[in-house]
């Protein structure tokens, strides 16, 4: 029997109700100056984020905020981890996951994808849903992160679909599986984690990838090391890397190949046209061009 979210995928924007069951917590935390009832005033008009389960949240631990139709995933108000808008769970909010799903241009139709971090679970969804029949694994840390998928659609676990509650290092060193394409993608309160940006980390995931297997990390911008951790995935993929700003060049998402050329043409960005005609997927031509472009200006 297929599980609910197989059942009403192809209705999520229409039945958004339906699906969250009722869910919705709109309690918010105390704000120095504004009582909770302005703060709920300034929610319900989309001025202000709605913190939900404040009583739960410890500093530094996950917690979950609605500002108007967006959910979002946060650490601490600086900065936002994960992004959904609840008018349309599928569509990807945030640039560098649109940069991410890249490798549907270089392999439109994996066995097998590996995700380190979890997050709000975009990346996990879309993968889901656009790829029926690959088998889908998400490494998460933290148990207070994996607590919080249903506010965010992450489909329940199946013959397809599981998150495992591990250390994202552990499990790359340890696993005999061998993925087609393996997202890096691991945040916590403090930033990338050390041991998922060591040139130990990297030399593992280039073992296990199947030949011509594609790894795309997640770098933030912010981090004054990232040019240093492309650098060692650089060395690690022999050479077969690519650096790709996303828009406003907040993060760099650095693709890599085993063993392959990460060439791009022009006809294969049109089948991908042709492959996923899914509204949630309209974004990959213009990804494919930012790709050229970088390969172009010799972006490795």
């Amino acid at each position: 029997m297929p599980d609910s979210l197989d059942q009403r995928i192809d209705d999520y924007t229409l039945h958004w109700d339906t699906l969250i069951d009722g869910r919705e917590n709109t309690s918010i935390c105390d704000v120095e100056g504004l009582s909770n009832s302005d703060i709920r005033f300034l929610g319900r008009l989309g001025l202000w984020p709605e913190h939900n389960d404040p009583d739960d949240t410890r500093p530094g631990s996950p917690y979950v905020s609605d500002m108007g139709k967006y959910r979002s995933l946060h650490f601490d108000w600086n900065s936002v981890q994960s992004e959904m808008n609840r008018e349309d769970p599928l569509a990807l909010t945030i640039d560098y996951t649109r940069m991410m799903m890249a490798f549907l241009l270089f392999n439109p139709n994996p066995a097998r994808i590996e995700m380190i971090g979890l997050g709000g679970g975009s990346l996990a969804k879309l993968c889901y849903y656009l790829l029926p029949n690959t088998e889908i694994t998400v490494i998460e840390i933290s148990r207070e992160v994996i607590e919080l998928r249903e506010q965010f659609l992450v489909p329940p676990d199946n013959g397809r679909f599981r998150i495992i509650c591990t250390d994202g290092a552990d499990y790359v060193r340890d696993s005999d599986a061998r993925p087609d394409i393996l997202l890096v993608d691991g945040f916590d309160a403090h930033g990338q984690p050390p041991q998922l940006c060591s040139s130990l980390f990297y030399a593992h995931c280039h073992q296990r990838l199947m030949p011509a297997g594609l790894m795309i990390a997640n770098l933030w911008g912010g981090d004054p090391y990232r040019r240093s951790y492309a650098g060692k995935m650089h060395r690690c993929f022999q050479g077969d890397t690519l650096m790709v700003p996303t828009e406003g060049g907040t993060n760099q998402a650095v693709i890599a190949r085993k063993g392959a050329s990460l060439s791009l043409s022009e006809s294969q960005i049109a089948d991908i046209q042709t492959n996923f005609r899914q509204r949630q997927a309209a974004f990959l031509p213009s990804i494919g061009q930012r790709i050229r472009c970088a390969l172009d200006r010799g972006s490795h």
